[in-house]
């Protein structure tokens, strides 16, 4: 038999699709999933002919279904902070989020921060760098517990999304108030 393909599967978000091999011999009619694959319903149409009679054919499609890595996005915990002096690096976002059961790689991830810190005393508060996962605290932030909730997106499959929550604890620097003698 000979294998022909009809109409080769239809691209999501100009990615790669998933392809049969068509011919004859021992490789006609492997399907393969490229990597890189966006999540989705795929379908080829193809025609097999038998070589001795090739108008004996008869149309048939493959249809392959691509489903989206698991994306993990994890509840992340910071403090003691010292809110006088701040740090500009309390830890990284992304170090404990996984994408495909790897750490995610900030390149292939959106972060969307879905709710900011709520200043306490109109202060400045506690952010983290969506490009980065960076969560840093300004110098002068007040003292107390901020949070901040987040969504990690994959890029090639944007609805493929988890949420997650930052909480930092911001203290108050020590103050010592020295008894004096006069």
């Amino acid at each position: 038999v000979t294998l022909s393909v009809v109409t080769p599967a239809t691209p999501i978000m100009g990615g790669p699709v998933p392809v049969v091999a068509p011919g004859t011999g021992a490789g006609a009619g492997i399907v393969s999933v490229p990597a890189g694959t966006p999540a989705g319903v795929y379908t080829i149409d193809y025609n097999l002919c038998e070589n001795l009679n090739p108008t004996n054919c008869d149309p048939a499609t493959i249809t392959v279904t691509v489903a989206p890595p698991a994306i993990v996005a994890n509840d992340d915990t910071y403090g003691p902070v010292n809110g006088y002096v701040g740090d500009p690096n309390v830890g990284n976002a992304f170090t404990n989020d996984q994408l495909n059961g790897a750490q995610v790689n900030p390149a292939e991830v959106t972060l969307t921060v879905t709710t900011p810190a709520t200043p306490i005393m109109g202060g400045p508060v506690p952010s983290v760098n969506p490009a980065t996962g960076v969560v840093s605290v300004p110098a002068g932030t007040p003292a107390g517990v901020y949070t901040i909730d987040y969504n990690l997106c994959e890029n090639l499959n944007p609805t493929n999304c988890d949420p997650a929550t930052i909480t930092v604890t911001v203290v108050p620097p020590a103050i010592v108030a020295n008894d004096d003698t006069y």
